[in-house]
């Protein structure tokens, strides 16, 4: 999930989000690279689920994922409390 493919990224989700889902469920521990091209595609898909009153999670961070979540000090807002938490 980084800006080389953030492109694509964004063209899949949208078809996904066209969709209009009640929930999108994102598990990303198999991210293996994460810029804030990457945050910023899960900061869009959780805004679009919330202003559509949908339910926007995204869980499993792997360690790249955490580094940039915690380095913006967005961890809880986009993973909830519990992923804080290295593991």
């Amino acid at each position: 999930m980084t800006i080389y493919r953030a492109g694509e990224l964004t063209a899949r989700l949208a078809a996904a989000l066209a969709e209009q889902p009640q929930e999108l469920h994102l598990d990303l521990h198999e991210v293996s690279e994460f810029d804030t091209a990457g945050l910023q595609i899960l900061l869009a898909a959780r805004r679009h689920m919330h202003a559509a009153g949908g339910v926007f999670t995204a869980a499993r961070a792997s360690e790249c994922v955490l580094d940039v979540l915690e380095l913006c000090n967005l961890t809880d807002l986009v993973c909830g409390e519990n992923t804080s938490a290295r593991q």
